[in-house]
């Protein structure tokens, strides 16, 4: 058997929820881990594939009337046995590509007064964010509260939640030192 990639990994993840479609797992992925975890359609598609091939994962073709099939994919035992197994290992440290920051580092380049305008937008931006957040936030407690899988739901948007917290305190910041 051929490794699983991390893209592979968050399939499983989300299969670990409930059985879905490909379309489903991308809306859900954008409502849940893109602040963390994002995945292309040219990542998810092949892997839902490789997965299938490989007996992690199954799916179920519906017919349609006037529509494409519907796939719908759901973890199978191989499938809970490899993603548990990957949870239990230590995390990976990425690194982090960051053009804002690459642009501010450089900064001394251009006119100090463009570089206020970067970071200006890098905080409406996080404000917007920090908005949906919690909006993501009473949508959780209001729909899934009773999901086992509620309180590490919890765990990870509190951890956005804080890092966009820290960004408007930060911005606040360095302005001054612009000033």
């Amino acid at each position: 058997m051929s490794a699983i990639t991390k893209t592979g990994y968050a399939i499983l993840g989300m299969l670990s929820i409930h059985p879905m479609s490909g379309y489903d797992m991308r809306q859900l992925m954008q409502k849940s881990t893109q602040n963390f975890w994002s995945e292309s359609d040219g990542q998810l598609y092949p892997n839902l594939a490789k997965l299938t091939q490989q007996k992690l994962i199954t799916c179920k073709i519906a017919k349609q009337n006037n529509v494409r099939d519907k796939k719908t994919y759901s973890i199978t035992a191989i499938g809970k046995k490899a993603l548990k197994h990957w949870l239990e290992q230590e995390a990976e440290t990425s690194l982090v590509r960051n053009e804002f920051m690459l642009k501010l580092f450089f900064g001394a380049n251009v006119a100090a007064e463009i570089i206020r305008e970067h970071i200006q937008a890098h905080r409406y931006q996080t404000k917007a964010k920090l908005t949906q957040l919690a909006e993501t936030k009473k949508n959780l407690t209001d729909k899934h509260a009773k999901s086992p899988h509620f309180p590490y739901w919890q765990m990870t948007l509190q951890y956005g939640i804080r890092i966009a917290e820290a960004k408007l305190v930060w911005c606040d910041d360095v302005m001054q030192l612009l000033k």
